[in-house]
């Protein structure tokens, strides 16, 4: 009798401890068998397709870009990620118009020679002269006018404008400020004039019509546009040749103004034109593309742990500018761990969210949307990972990842168990300056947030150039970067604390 008894209470036993064994073994091979299918060709093809002329550069506002975020939701769909947007779709709108570029136009400069004829030199395309991607239509013909910074900050006895009359003339102007630390905190005294679109505003404001924009030889949607205002961007060489024969260059007249703190601003007595062909569109819209994998556990399921990176890049300026690495390989990255996660068929505790961002390049709009209408509680955020430009390279760099040990650690254990790869990391730093990510956005709203990116870059960077192709993408770390991420989500999600 107590033979039998023994057996019975042993095979109980037996069959009790082999439950969570059992239960384990299934969720180790649910992870593995995604966690293998996630592939460098794919991470490729679908930069490619991002990246390709049936999008047109993505540029916030555009049917080219509604078609691309239309294309990444159709994705989550098939995956079984659940729509996380307004209405019940897939979409979070806003507003935004946006400039479509006709060509590339053209900045000559009038070389005046003898019996009063004049030679025009034209500049060449991207190098030297890069449209300007807000600017208005038309031809302008005029004399440059040196404007320093274009700031007029009274409360700082500072005005790159006084004495100085711009009426009808074209401004060559400087980006950022005279004061330099962006890590003090006075810089907050003097962030507003950093801003593209204050400088545009401030040069209409003081009766300029057009502006030559120093070092702004790469696209830049995130200025104003004025419909009686020609600008373009400008490299070396025509910033040497307005300088020939006034016995300075532009580094040395910084040099002064910042260290006077005082403007220093004059007529260079070069006329140049610029030509652009454009329409403007006010009825532009943009939207993030929000996918979400809900928590099962009844009271987790309302925490969230967000990745994100910006699916809008620069469009078209006269040429097509792709946007692969900048970011269709940072939204690669996140679709090739929602597939992962959304097959794996793995019950997850708290949610996963998978947001594409809209507006980014044109002054982080969508984040700064999102944050101000998010689909969870800021205060149940786990946390938000921003992926921007990671695609290029052969290791993984977190930023601020010294800032959140606990988050971190996920990050570190996946990488040290299955990929090992060189990973470094970082603590949050302080930065009073204008925010250039939309992890600055999440962050400045009291959301834990870090940022993935790569080290040792292996193809060169082609930043909102035409050189932005597909080909210019690392897609074996693109893999990568997808595999750590399904790992350590999938880790987070399922845990009842975070570490």
């Amino acid at each position: 009798m107590n033979y039998r008894i023994s057996l019975v209470l042993s095979a109980i036993l037996l069959s009790i401890s082999a439950l969570p064994l059992s239960a384990q073994d299934n969720y180790e091979e649910a992870l593995m068998k995604q966690f293998h299918m996630i592939s460098s060709a794919e991470a490729y093809e679908w930069v490619a397709e991002l990246a390709s002329p049936k999008y047109n550069g993505r540029l916030s506002g555009s049917p080219g870009y509604i078609a691309a975020a239309e294309w990444v939701a159709g994705n989550l769909r098939k995956w079984g990620i659940k729509p996380g947007g307004d209405n019940g779709d897939y979409f979070q709108w806003f507003d935004k118009g946006y400039n479509e570029i006709h060509e590339l136009g053209s900045l000559c400069l009038h070389i005046p020679v003898k019996d009063g004829k004049v030679i025009k030199k034209y500049y060449p395309f991207p190098d030297q002269f890069f449209p300007g991607m807000t600017s208005a239509s038309g031809e302008l013909t005029a004399e440059v006018v040196y404007i320093g910074y274009g700031v007029t900050a009274p409360e700082h006895n500072y005005d790159d404008y006084n004495g100085i009359d711009v009426k009808g003339k074209i401004v060559l102007m400087n980006r950022d400020v005279p004061f330099k630390n962006s890590r003090d905190p006075e810089y907050t005294k003097w962030v507003k004039y950093c801003y593209h679109q204050y400088k545009l505003e401030n040069a209409v404001k003081h009766g300029a019509a057009g502006m030559l924009y120093i070092g702004g030889n790469h696209a830049n949607p995130n200025i104003s546009y004025d419909p009686n205002f020609i600008w373009c961007g400008i490299g070396p060489e025509p910033l040497k040749d307005i300088f020939a024969g006034l016995k300075t260059i532009n580094k040395d007249v910084l040099k002064k103004i910042d260290g006077s703190m005082k403007p220093h601003s004059f007529n260079t007595g070069t006329r140049v034109s610029i030509s652009a062909n454009t329409t403007w569109h006010p009825e532009g819209r943009v939207c993030n593309v929000i996918g979400i994998i809900e928590g099962s556990d009844p009271v987790l399921k309302n925490e969230v742990i967000i990745i994100g990176g910006h699916l809008d890049a620069v469009g078209n300026c006269g040429v097509l500018l792709p946007g692969a690495l900048d970011n269709a390989s940072g939204a690669v990255d996140i679709m090739g761990t929602a597939k992962a996660m959304g097959l794996s068929g793995i019950s997850l505790k708290r949610s996963v969210m998978f947001l594409f961002i809209g507006g980014e390049e044109v002054g982080l709009l969508g984040s700064k949307h999102y944050v101000e209408n998010p689909k969870f509680a800021k205060e149940k955020t786990i946390c938000y990972i921003n992926l921007d430009m990671v695609g290029n390279g052969t290791g993984f760099y977190i930023g601020a990842g010294k800032s959140y040990p606990g988050i971190y650690k996920y990050l570190e254990e996946a990488n040290q168990e299955f990929l090992h790869r060189s990973m470094r990391s970082s603590e949050a730093r302080d930065n009073y300056g204008r925010p250039r990510t939309d992890g600055a956005i999440f962050s400045r709203a009291g959301i834990p947030t870090l940022g993935i990116g790569i080290t040792g870059s292996l193809k060169p960077v082609h930043y909102h150039r035409p050189g932005d192709t597909a080909e210019m993408v690392t897609p074996e770390v693109m893999e990568d970067v997808s595999k750590l991420l399904y790992i350590a989500l999938t880790r987070m999600a399922r845990e009842g604390k975070i570490r």
